[in-house]
């Protein structure tokens, strides 16, 4: 596998608080690697080696999913109005270029 200098990730950690105090079952972790449906389209589990060497087309399809299922479940989340980290990015200590 050659390493390219780029890192993905397929979490994401939501937090919900009302006038400053967490909600009960938050904060809660989505994982992108395990099986999930959007759009009557069932994504299977995957492992963190299929997820670094899948090609970018089907991660970046998969990622797009995984946003909008999440949406789906979170009642007025937009994760591009919030997010934080990027789910993309180079990242030459963890994914040194060869």
């Amino acid at each position: 596998m050659a390493h390219t200098g780029k890192q993905r990730s397929l979490s994401v950690v939501i937090g919900k608080t009302v006038a400053g105090e967490n909600q009960a079952g938050y904060p809660k972790t989505y994982y992108g690697r395990n099986e999930f449906t959007h759009n009557s389209v069932t994504y299977p589990v995957i492992d963190t080696l299929k997820m670094a060497t899948m090609p970018i087309d089907d991660y970046t399809a998969r990622l797009a999913a995984f946003k909008a299922y999440i949406e789906s479940q979170e009642a007025g989340l937009v994760i591009a109005d919030v997010v934080t980290e990027t789910a993309y990015r180079e990242n030459l200590t963890a994914c040194p270029i060869n």
